[in-house]
């Protein structure tokens, strides 16, 4: 290895031993990863199940890929170049255009060349790899060992990232329906909606009451009524984009934030969701349980609002719904208040 990669190499492990990683998800130091490999773009992957997610890339990948995104790109753990890296640590892919277990996605970015090294020894956390774009160079199996070296110092930062985002996610998430929780909601949705404010586009927020709920735990059991609230949210997530934020907010109360999206939107997906509810049927006891739900709809454009004032209008306009007969979804208006 020339003197030159040398002090990169070191440059960068003691850039990792810093701690700059934590600055901004290790964007700059895969930077100088691809930097030194000669690369147009550097990420690490996280495996999860069955695939791989390049969550964090390099500054230079960002560019050429202003849209990139972890799901369109992720990766099979196998027949890919991420299972045959785990034979030995590390694989190369010189011509990856004609590479007959190339990820479609990454032929169509016109990935030239691929250099990808396994994280973590026992168990295969993830990856790291390089990837040349705009140049057809290949690497070597001296650049495959020294990734390998990389792969093993980063390996140990990203278990113990892993860790602490599994120890989040327990804390923001609601035990029995796996959906975000109110500590959550009051944590991170403000956020939303001051960026809501500052780049001047709407926010709308939906709550979901489930009628009569009271009453299946009362003549049923909790646990059926633990099975009632599982059924509602695994509904709810599949009717709801990957952009919106759904929040068991207590009891059989459910929000959802809805970023992007005006009243008359937020109106329908709650109409689709009440509609297909009421599909739902579940049996105990041989009796045929009817299940239906109540929303009500506000939405904040560019004003002063807060999280507090959009709970309280989406709530009035359920109350209302509730009022006028059950299963169905009014939506806010100023002589509700």
């Amino acid at each position: 290895m020339c003197e030159e990669k040398v002090e990169k190499l070191l440059s960068i492990i003691e850039r990792v031993a810093n701690k700059e990683y934590e600055r901004d998800n290790w964007s700059g130091i895969l930077d100088s990863v691809a930097e030194l490999f000669d690369a147009d773009g550097a990420g690490i992957a996280e495996r999860k199940g069955d695939y791989v997610y390049y969550t964090r890339v390099s500054n230079s990948l960002k560019e050429l890929l202003p849209e990139y995104d972890p799901e369109e790109c992720k990766v099979p753990v196998k027949g890919s170049a991420f299972e045959e890296a785990m034979k030995r640590g590390y694989f190369i892919v010189n011509d990856y255009q004609h590479y007959p277990k190339a990820v479609p996605i990454w032929r169509r970015l016109g990935l030239q060349a691929k250099l990808i090294a396994i994280l973590g020894k026992e168990e295969p956390l993830g990856s790291l790899a390089v990837g040349r774009l705009l140049s057809s160079k290949p690497f070597t199996d001296e650049d495959g060992k020294i990734l390998r070296n990389l792969a093993f110092i980063f390996s140990l930062i990203v278990k113990e990232e892993i860790e602490k985002q599994k120890l989040l996610e327990r804390a923001i998430r609601d035990h029995l329906t796996k959906l975000y929780n109110r500590l959550y909601l009051e944590e991170e949705i403000p956020k939303e909606i001051e960026r809501a404010r500052r780049y001047s586009y709407p926010v709308s927020l939906i709550m979901f009451d489930l009628d009569g709920f009271k009453e299946i735990n009362d003549c049923y059991g909790h646990q059926m009524g633990d099975e009632v609230l599982i059924k509602f949210a695994d509904l709810l997530r599949d009717r709801i984009r990957a952009t919106d934020i759904p929040v068991r907010y207590g009891g059989e109360e459910f929000i959802v934030v809805l970023p992007h999206t005006y009243g008359e939107e937020a109106y329908r997906v709650a109409e689709r969701v009440r509609e297909d509810f009421q599909k739902v049927t579940m049996e105990v006891h041989k009796n045929v349980l009817v299940l239906t739900v109540s929303a009500g709809v506000a939405t904040m454009e560019g004003s002063d609002m807060t999280l507090e004032d959009l709970i309280s209008m989406a709530d009035r306009a359920m109350y209302r719904a509730k009022k006028l007969g059950k299963n169905r979804v009014e939506v806010y208006t100023p002589e509700m208040a």
